[in-house]
């Protein structure tokens, strides 16, 4: 696993109100697993207090519900620790373009300093390997021979993105010829980009 060798990479997941950050949709749950040398090192997650009432629709996917995010901390206070550990490092998500957009608001209106980090996107290189379809985490996971621990909170996908990612890395470098964490990058974004619908 010489590409991930020395690496220390953050895999993010969020759980949300809604599908898009219009229409004042926020974030419920974030979650970082922290990957040294490929492997999960660090866990952290929390709830987040939304400042609105979680629709009935977004409960029935994640099991969230008003109670249980009403103590909660507030959306700056979860934002700092997660912008703490993001830091510099690569940042890792199952299909970045719902993900990214709700913590990039979070993190404006938090008043907290710009993501600039290297983006890698799991969705992009099981695309990459698999094709258009059928790539849902827990798919991709399980057609790698990947644990996966649970679904639809954010630790748990956040710990299965991780595991994943250094799965798809180690098929990329073998068989792509892949040599850096900024040429998978590329790559996963380069596939999200052409198969966008």
């Amino acid at each position: 696993m010489s590409l991930l060798h020395g690496a220390r990479i953050v895999a993010i997941d969020t759980e949300t109100t809604g599908v898009e950050t219009s229409g004042g949709h926020a974030l419920l749950e974030v979650a970082a697993v922290t990957l040294v040398d490929g492997l999960p090192a660090e866990q952290w997650s929390s709830l987040v207090r939304p400042g609105r009432a979680i629709p009935p629709d977004a409960t029935r996917v994640h099991g969230i519900t008003d109670a249980m995010v009403a103590t909660a901390p507030e959306p700056a206070v979860v934002i700092h620790e997660l912008r703490q550990r993001c830091a510099d490092h690569p940042l890792v998500f199952h299909n970045a373009d719902f993900d990214l957009p709700f913590v990039l608001a979070a993190f404006r209106a938090a008043g907290e300093p710009p993501l600039l980090n290297l983006i890698i996107d799991v969705l992009g290189l099981a695309r990459g390997l698999y094709g258009v379809g059928h790539n849902r985490l827990e798919r991709v996971a399980e057609r790698l021979g990947v644990k996966v621990t649970g679904a639809h909170r954010a630790l748990d996908d956040a710990l299965t993105t991780a595991r994943t990612m250094a799965a798809l890395a180690e098929i990329y470098e073998r068989e792509r010829g892949v040599r850096s964490l900024v040429e998978l990058s590329a790559v996963s974004r380069d596939v999200i980009r052409a198969t966008r619908r």
